[in-house]
């Protein structure tokens, strides 16, 4: 597979990673051009060149994705250089290092008025998302013309174990009287984020029932409820946006990433 296929096939996938390329070589360098695909962990495919210089691309490329924010970067490959690298070649490299980073992946347990309301909110943001529910009637292709998948099981904890949570899944609980079963059920997950629709004693009445059945304290904490950011809102599509709002804010902040030791 080329490597700019790869590039296209890893966004479709809605992964986060960086590609790097050789913009600009001046006088000796290891090579004058060339493009890799960084992931978060420091692995790659392609090449920049080799060497140390390619380690320092590395490093700049993991950075990059962990801040999520482009840049161009500059080697002066002359250990004698001012601010230069341990090499000997005497050129100077430029790379730029294009960061890809993946959208939520939102699982909206829930096909009524603020299910409806969050599907087209994310439809606008061209969030990718899947519809879980126990009513076939709501849970349609008619009412979620662009949800990825829509589950649909009379048990609504098996629908929400259709939908394959992993680290990317953002899970709003918005059902009409499932969110104790949907939520036991999500927090068996490494799930990106919960939360869920409720009054604080509906909180209280859920996390208590939950506890009694070996959920621990530490899993509830993980739980965003009440739910949104705080802007006062009261009709469906206020909530949606408070919501999202908060998806959005959450996803954006720095998260450390383990990086993969480099020789």
């Amino acid at each position: 597979m080329q490597l700019m296929e790869k590039v296209a096939m890893l966004t479709r996938q809605n992964e986060t990673f960086a590609l790097a390329m050789i913009i600009e070589s001046k006088g000796s360098t290891p090579r004058h051009v060339g493009k890799m695909i960084v992931y978060r962990d420091g692995t790659i495919e392609g090449t920049v060149g080799g060497g140390l210089a390619e380690h320092y691309v590395i490093e700049d490329s993991v950075k990059a994705i962990q801040d999520g924010q482009s840049k161009i970067v500059e080697y002066k490959l002359n250990k004698h250089a001012k601010d230069g690298i341990q090499m000997n070649c005497g050129g100077t490299l430029r790379v730029f290092i294009e960061v890809y980073t993946s959208r939520p992946e939102l699982i909206l347990a829930g096909a009524g008025h603020l299910g409806h309301a969050l599907a087209k909110l994310a439809d606008f943001l061209e969030y990718p998302y899947c519809i879980v529910d126990d009513r076939v009637g709501y849970c349609t292709k008619e009412r979620f013309p662009n949800a990825t998948n829509l589950f649909v099981n009379e048990d609504i904890g098996k629908a929400l174990l259709a939908a394959n949570l992993n680290e990317k899944s953002y899970v709003v609980i918005v059902t009409k009287d499932c969110d104790d079963i949907v939520l036991k059920t999500a927090l068996q997950f490494p799930i990106a984020y919960v939360g869920m629709v409720a009054s604080k004693r509906k909180v209280i009445s859920i996390f208590e029932k939950l506890k009694s059945e070996g959920v621990t304290q530490e899993q509830l904490e993980q739980v965003h409820s009440p739910i949104g950011l705080e802007i006062d809102s009261e009709t469906s599509e206020e909530i949606a946006i408070s919501i999202i709002g908060q998806i959005i804010k959450l996803s954006k902040e720095k998260k450390p990433v383990k990086v993969k030791q480099l020789n």
